[in-house]
């Protein structure tokens, strides 16, 4: 992978990171006292704890691996002897023609995602980025309107509108509203009402 496409991968993540609420840490990254040089470092916002460390394997030699793992443990080290409630997740530049990341290792440390092309990078990062859910009220069809169209037709059908509808406006106007309509039904049957 070429430095135009590090650079363009590194500036994707920022973008990333930052659109979805991290905020990025001064280099050098200090845990505990203990100074770190990582290539990004990013916490959560407010409300989360999540530390996310950028870390370079895109070469994929033995020694680069080495180094990024050895980060990674030092700094997951640091955060545990703080007691620290942050979790750790590195993200790894990567580049899969060069060679393969050995996960398994990282992932005792904390979470691992591989960040391999700079037009992929919200995907890749997907499972760190906050879940924006549309809201209901937009989705479906108002429940009164549902309710009044299956039990408006029927036995008493104009009365149970008048009830459902009666609901839109709060309950002192669904409470007279069935007064109304008792009354309505004893007065039909002889009877002499409810006061």
């Amino acid at each position: 992978m070429s430095s135009t496409d590090r650079q363009r991968m590194l500036a994707e993540i920022d973008r990333v990171m930052t659109e979805a609420g991290f905020v990025q840490v001064i280099d050098p990254l200090t845990v505990s006292g203990v100074p770190f040089q990582v290539l990004r470092a990013y916490k959560a916002g407010p409300g989360f704890l999540d530390l996310i460390i950028v870390i370079d394997a895109l070469e994929g030699t033995a020694n680069q691996l080495r180094h990024g793992y050895w980060l990674v443990e030092r700094i997951a080290q640091a955060l545990d002897q703080s007691r620290s409630p942050r979790p750790l997740t590195a993200i790894v530049l990567h580049d899969p023609a060069a060679a393969r990341v050995p996960t398994e290792e990282f992932l005792q440390l904390g979470r691992v995602l591989l960040v391999t092309d700079p037009d992929k990078v919200e995907v890749e990062l997907a499972p760190l980025l906050p879940i924006v859910l549309e809201s209901s009220a937009a989705i479906g069809r108002d429940p009164l309107d549902i309710l009044l169209s299956r039990i408006s037709a029927g036995k008493d059908g104009e009365s149970k509108a008048a009830l459902i509808n009666a609901a839109r406006s709060g309950p002192d106007h669904v409470q007279s509203t069935f007064v109304e309509w008792i009354n309505k039904s004893l007065s039909e049957e002889g009877g002499s009402g409810v006061a």
